[in-house]
């Protein structure tokens, strides 16, 4: 019953519709328009269900979007009807007078056709462009953008801030990036607190409206000429000459405008080769400060310098600087306590703190006074800062010179460094101890003691003596391990950047203190070559030197592949084991 109800209710509309007039009709909401501006065409059938519609060829303008179809269905005074439209939005391309003709659609066993429709092309008021092609000229005349860096001579890790900026004499209501240089060679971070005011410029006489909509700080990695390839943009142009109306359901006519930077070759210089032993790598204008944590002490105490490096360069890149410290004095190697990077008017900017553990030797009172050396790019020039001078008066402690490592009590020993005790006890004697295994146990034990320190003072004596770049070529291994270490932390919670900038500090640190490469010195040139001269297989060479390449394409360009990460921390950690085993060889 329900089904007989639906089908008479169907079928009395229809025959509804069918009584009403079918029409099919053309329309649009411009009869003129300005050569810059465009219009929408409706094709309208009414009150029937058509097929086969066919479009006039819409000679003379350009289809902006469409065939764009809507339907509807109203009921007035009691009365139904229906309609199906397809619009089309359309630019015109030059000055003229033309004729939108006929579209056609079949209903039933009839063909219906449109009326022509009249639209006339005119100038704007600003526009001399008599084609769509002139008119898109004229607008990249009018509007454009540029590339603007600081500087297009630099020195390798100098802080270039490279601006895009648009200048427009037309409303720009919205841009969308197409495509971004790879900024190859540089360390590239973008910068998000900056000035984003509009200022007005005039450039040979025409006054420009202007926006920097994008900053970058740039750290060239390398020696040569490094190109910034250009930046594509697409760009939303405001075509009305006429002030908008003040509603918010308004929009605009726009147009689609392409513009595009020109390259931009970046010279960059290397850094000169006289730097001074505390030089660590910082290039800009940096401060720093000294605190020594205790004047008094002991050769049994430890004291504490907490360095603290701050300024507008890149603060990740900096190694913790070399102390020129008297003999008398061991330290051992610094660790970072804190490390901040930060936006600061527009550049990059940091602050970083190492702390070192220096043990004295020698009693006396030394005046002691660390440096740090940073290359100043105005200058260029290295510039040594120097830490207040601090008195430090140093006593006879119970264990002479002895090594941390060997005393008793090392309150300020480092966590890691831990002194083994061994517990004996002595039972009540009987006449069996003669002869005893414990016995002559007590009995040689001076003679072992006395050799014990003998051996020991002959190896201190000989590590005392080592070169300090010695030191760090046996100390290499567990120092990349423990950076390692904290890239596998990255790692583990997927964040690239820090995980590549730790992976590549291990293998250039482990490689710069293993072949006893200054750091001031660090090249892949000169890491290549000393791999060579160790007899290095060329295949481990190939794989170092990869490792090397896939970190810098990381800190340009950006990795976020997790099992990529992973790849590259299982393969560090496969070359630099295999690199210890072949330069052991040599």
């Amino acid at each position: 019953m329900i089904r007989l109800i639906a089908f008479l209710f169907c079928s009395l509309l229809s025959v509804a519709i069918l009584a009403q007039d079918v029409r099919f009709e053309a329309s649009t909401d411009a009869r003129q328009v300005i050569l810059s501006g465009y219009f929408t065409v409706s094709f309208t059938l009414y009150n029937a269900n058509g097929e086969n519609f066919k479009a006039p060829d819409f000679k003379g303008f350009s289809i902006m979007s469409g065939p764009s179809p809507t339907t509807s269905m109203r009921i007035v005074n009691g009365q139904r009807s229906q309609s199906y439209t397809i619009s089309y939005q359309l630019q015109p391309r030059q000055l003229g007078r033309f004729q939108i003709k006929s579209a056609s659609i079949k209903v039933g066993n009839k063909v219906l056709k449109t009326r022509p429709l009249s639209v006339e092309v005119v100038k704007g008021r600003n526009s001399n462009a008599s084609t769509q092609e002139e008119l898109q000229k004229e607008i990249q005349e009018q509007v454009f953008i540029k590339a603007i860096p600081t500087t297009t001579d630099a020195h390798v890790g100098q802080q270039v801030i490279l601006d895009y900026k648009i200048y427009t004499s037309r409303d720009v209501e919205n841009y969308n990036l197409l495509k971004e240089s790879e900024y190859n060679g540089f360390y590239a971070e973008d910068l998000r607190r900056f000035n984003q005011r509009e200022v007005k410029e005039v450039i040979d006489g025409v006054q420009y409206t202007t926006k920097v909509i994008k900053r970058l700080a740039l750290f060239p990695q390398q020696a040569g000429v490094l190109t910034i390839e250009p930046l594509d943009l697409q760009l939303f142009v405001v075509l009305e000459d006429r002030p908008r109306p003040r509603s918010f359901f308004y929009t605009p006519k726009m147009t689609p405008v392409r513009v595009m930077t020109e390259p931009i070759d970046i010279t960059v210089r290397p850094l000169p080769e006289d730097a001074p032993i505390s030089f660590s790598g910082a290039v800009g204008k940096f401060k720093m400060r000294g605190v020594f944590n205790r004047n008094e002490m002991t050769t049994d105490d430890a004291v504490s310098l907490r360095m603290t490096i701050s300024g507008d360069g890149d603060i990740k890149q900096i190694q913790p600087p070399r102390l020129d410290l008297p003999t008398s004095f061991e330290v051992y190697d610094p660790k970072v306590l804190e490390e901040n990077s930060y936006d600061d008017r527009g550049i990059v900017a940091g602050e970083k703190t190492f702390e070192y553990l220096i043990l004295p030797k020698e009693a006396g009172t030394y005046s002691l006074a660390p440096g740090f050396t940073y290359f100043d790019p105005d200058s260029a020039r290295y510039v040594t800062l120097r830490a207040d001078m601090a008195q430090l008066e140093v006593k006879q402690g119970q264990f002479g010179n002895r090594p941390l490592a060997q005393r008793d009590n090392a309150e300020d020993a480092p966590q890691d460094i831990r002194f083994i005790q061994t517990e004996t006890s002595l039972r009540n004697g009987s006449w069996y101890f003669f002869g005893s295994g414990l016995f002559w146990g007590l009995f040689l034990l001076p003679f072992l003691v006395l050799g014990g320190i003998v051996v020991l003072r002959q190896r201190r004596a000989q590590y005392n003596n080592l070169d300090v770049a010695v030191r760090k070529s046996r100390q290499a291994r567990k120092l990349a391990e423990k950076r390692m270490s904290l890239a596998k932390e990255y790692l583990e919670k997927q964040q690239s950047k820090p995980f590549y900038d730790e992976i590549s500090r291990a293998a250039f640190g482990y490689i710069c203190d293993k072949l006893r490469i200054p750091l001031a010195e660090l090249s892949k040139d000169n890491v290549l070559t000393k791999l060579q001269s160790l007899s290095v297989s060329e295949n481990l060479i190939e794989r170092f030197m990869k490792i090397v390449q896939n970190c810098e394409m990381a800190l340009f360009a950006g990795m976020d592949n997790t099992p990529a990460m992973r790849e590259t921390y299982e393969e560090t950690v496969s070359v630099i084991a295999a690199i210890e085993e072949e330069v052991g060889k040599a």
